[in-house]
């Protein structure tokens, strides 16, 4: 049976879709999503809280583990079309697996900067690094996340 995600690593998909979604279709369409295989997925991801929120946590780390079954390019060519409306973004390659997404977003009581440099490893595993400042009702925040995507399998029926 998958574990659904928490709605906090549902945000991070969020964020990190936002940023990869980009005004111009061919940025979009440029991403080689196609190789990422269907299936199993385990997504560990280590978060750093470098500023805002509780005062307690900053400079905490927090590491989060799920596993689910997903096609990883439907799950985030749905998210980044559902997203792109809210940000303004860019997509540059930064060489045959590597793509930064930059993105500014204004919405009502939040405001900030996301960067997100994801890494196609292969069709089994990718990589994102990412780092967002901004506001959220008046706090500034500031967060560093490492995602680390691994296809464990094929997803079990019924």
């Amino acid at each position: 049976m998958p574990v659904q995600p928490r709605p906090s690593a549902l945000l991070a998909i969020a964020v990190t879709a936002s940023l990869l979604a980009s005004p111009f279709a061919c940025a979009l369409d440029s991403l080689p999503l196609d190789q990422l295989k269907p299936g199993l997925w385990k997504i560990d991801r280590r978060i750093e809280r470098i500023a805002g929120g509780n005062p307690a946590h900053v400079g905490e780390t927090q590491t989060r583990h799920s596993e689910y079954c997903v096609d990883p390019k439907h799950e985030i060519l749905r998210t980044l079309r559902a997203t792109s409306l809210l940000c303004k973004t860019e997509v540059m390659r930064l060489d045959s697996t590597r793509y930064e997404i930059s993105a500014r977003c204004t919405l009502p009581g939040i405001s900030g900067e996301n960067k997100t440099v994801i890494t196609l490893l292969s069709a089994t595993r990718y990589s994102a690094e990412v780092e967002t400042r901004g506001k959220k009702f008046g706090d500034f925040q500031h967060r560093r996340e490492k995602i680390d995507a691994v296809r464990t399998g094929e997803c079990k029926s019924g």
